[in-house]
């Protein structure tokens, strides 16, 4: 429908501009079956913002766009332009990147840290078409280039100084140079200085509320034991502070080789301490208005879990609190689930705090970037699923849906088949409930949405249906070049001509496509002497070429013609076949295919037009005419008999 030309669209003008689209490989539609295992506290909701490949830390851009940096070569944009909490498109900005983990925003720069140098990148926030490459600062690249704990995170303080960690390349070992510290500069890369020594393996840096002191996380020796040692939270409210490593493995913890060396004087030992090998990487001081109070100035920090304990542990999302003198009160699980009876299915890794007070959490393992809120309703569809499948029931024969952009969803019901005045088009709302947006239609059965206004086909008849419930017919049986017998599907396209298609009676007689222009002329594409013997889902193919659906034979055709004629030659090919009562069609944001067969209830997926088929769902009763999700996680499907608009999870590799 409309809206997934628009992101198709996207897709080509970044192409164009030579910026790439991205999707990751783990598939959100398989995240978001395994939402429901999560627990979090009462009011909570963690949704997918976006779908980023080995997504790490997190920057956020003074328009919204959000920064995101990989162990990989890439690092990526994410793109909320309608700032509807879910990414429009996800941009690789840099793809010939050593270790590309950090990120931070200063002045309008975006700051990479890599394995052994740090980068800047002007005005991403300006224009993302911009040369990044070409464009390309080194600012500092004398970090250590060595592959262990060679990931770096990066942030500006309040002193306007890039703090950054150096980890060290080993175990445990006796660190060289700047190894095991925390280092800090001018924005313009002068002025090196070590700011924290001692600090084994740091991917986590903020500074308080209501002090600026600098707190981070830090990661224990391996190798000890299930228990041993305790992973760590550190303060350091000045600079040149010891954390004790290699001399302390974690906490208090010695280990073998070095518990009879003597450590320097004034060891600091952590602010709190955390499970061994449950990996705190990333966090944030919630400093946000949408959380409840007792949340605020907390830090909420990603533990993306154990790879080498007997039991795993992690994989979770931890909230510490501080009392009125801004020290460590309490530690506790804030969300977890993504280790779920053993079985790990995620890895929280960043965490990052939007302007509207919610939070962003990347998962490097499902290249997934979480959004977590408070108070906010579920959209319909998105609360709806739980496993492959969840279904809206006790509709009357439901054959089309269309989603809104603000989250409703319009579907037409026949009501009894051939029986006039009992068809109608429900509002399925935000809020989960439903209510009747028109009455008195016959057997309505296409519906697309253009220009804010439905547009439904209607027997014999085309009718525009205002936001506000008011019809008017603007096509009637008299305007049709044939006596229309069973007007099916309707497509519109970007200059608001509205196609569509009569798939005639059971032998085909009638069968045909038309075009009413936004001036109310109907125009035949084609008719029974096609070749196509019931017409029936449309989508549009490119400028004045339509995929056409042969409810009759199940062929899939391309149909050519000239936009300018009224009485237009039409060039009929042949695409695919094979798809039994075909009846839906449509693309989502990845260009990938989808046809329903309403005969056998399945639904296929295709890379495109002419490749193999591959099942995406079978088993239903009838599976009418297609749509997809405003997010484009979902298809949405009308199961005619069943009486149900089922959601199916999709994803496109």
């Amino acid at each position: 429908m409309m809206q997934i030309r628009y992101k198709v669209l996207s897709a080509v003008i970044l192409a164009t501009l030579g910026l790439h689209a991205v999707s990751s490989m783990a598939g959100a539609a398989d995240v978001e079956a395994n939402l429901s295992k999560l627990h979090m506290p009462p009011g909570f909701k963690v949704e997918i913002y976006a779908e980023v490949p080995g997504a790490r830390q997190m920057a956020l851009g003074t328009n919204g766009n959000v920064y995101v940096g990989t162990r990989g070569n890439n690092v990526y944009a994410v793109v909320d332009k309608n700032k509807d909490h879910k990414a429009d498109k996800v941009v690789v900005m840099m793809d010939d990147l050593k270790v590309a983990n950090g990120v931070a925003m200063y002045n309008g720069n975006l700051y990479v840290a890599e394995q052994s140098r740090i980068t800047r990148y002007a005005a991403p926030d300006f224009d993302l078409s911009l040369p990044f490459k070409q464009m390309r600062e080194v600012i500092y690249d004398k970090l250590p280039d060595k592959a262990h704990h060679g990931w770096r995170y990066i942030t500006f303080g309040p002193d306007s100084k890039l703090y950054v960690t150096v980890g060290a390349p080993c175990n445990i070992c006796n660190p060289e140079g700047v190894e095991a510290s925390i280092i800090r500069m001018n924005p313009d890369g002068s002025n090196v200085e070590t700011f924290a020594k001692g600090v084994r393996n740091s991917v986590g840096m903020d500074f308080q509320p209501g002090t600026n002191v600098l707190h981070f996380t830090d990661n224990g020796v391996d190798m000890m034991g299930d228990d041993i040692p305790h992973d760590e939270l550190n303060a350091a409210p000045k600079k040149d502070m010891y954390f004790g490593f290699p001399f302390f493995a974690g906490g208090e913890a010695r280990q073998a080789e070095w518990k009879d060396k003597t450590p320097p004087k004034n060891v600091a030992f952590p602010a709190t301490e955390f499970q061994a090998h449950s990996a705190n990487l990333g966090f944030k001081f919630y400093t946000g208005k949408q959380f409840p109070t007792e949340y605020q100035n907390n830090a909420i920090i990603a533990q993306h879990g154990s790879w080498n304990r007997s039991k795993p542990v992690g994989y979770q999302l931890m909230r510490v609190t501080f009392d009125d003198k801004h020290q460590v009160k309490s530690s506790e699980v804030f969300i977890d689930g993504w280790l779920a009876n053993g079985e790990i299915w995620g890895r929280p890794n960043d965490v990052l705090q939007m302007p509207d007070g919610s939070l962003l959490v990347s998962d490097d393992y499902n290249d997934i970037i979480y959004r977590v809120s408070y108070g906010e309703q579920s959209a319909p569809v998105a609360k709806a699923v739980n496993g492959s499948t969840k279904t809206l029931t006790g509709l009357q024969m439901p054959e089309s849906s269309i989603a809104h952009p603000d989250g409703r969803v319009f579907i037409t019901e026949i009501g009894e088949f051939g029986k006039n005045g009992d068809g109608k088009v429900t509002i399925l709302n935000t809020d989960g409930s439903t209510k009747t947006l028109a009455d008195g239609l016959d057997d309505p059965k296409g519906i697309d949405l253009f220009n804010n206004q439905l547009y439904v086909a209607d027997v014999n008849q085309v009718v525009r249906v205002g936001l506000d419930g008011k019809k008017t017919v603007i096509a009637k049986p008299t305007d049709f070049q044939d006596a229309p017998i069973f007007l099916n599907d309707i497509e519109i396209d970007g200059l608001g001509n509205v196609y569509v298609s009569d798939s005639g009676d059971d032998n085909g007689k009638h069968g045909a496509i038309y075009k009413i222009t936004p001036a109310g002329k109907v125009i035949q594409i084609i008719n029974d002497k096609s070749g196509i013997k019931r017409p029936n889902g449309l989508l549009m193919d490119g400028p004045n070429k339509l995929l056409v659906a042969d409810f009759g034979t199940g062929k899939l055709f391309q149909v050519a013609f000239d936009g300018a004629s009224n009485k237009p030659k039409a060039k009929v090919t042949l695409l695919n076949s094979g798809f039994g009562g075909a009846d839906g069609l449509v693309r989502d944001t990845n260009g990938v295919l989808y046809v329903s067969d309403w005969a056998s209830g399945k639904v296929w997926q295709l890379s495109e037009p002419k490749a193999t088929p591959q099942l995406l769902t079978e088993g239903h009763q009838s599976a009418a005419d297609i749509s997809l999700s405003i997010d484009g996680q979902f298809i949405l499907m009308p199961d005619m008999k069943a009486g149900q608009l089922v959601v199916l999870p999709i994803s496109s590799k």
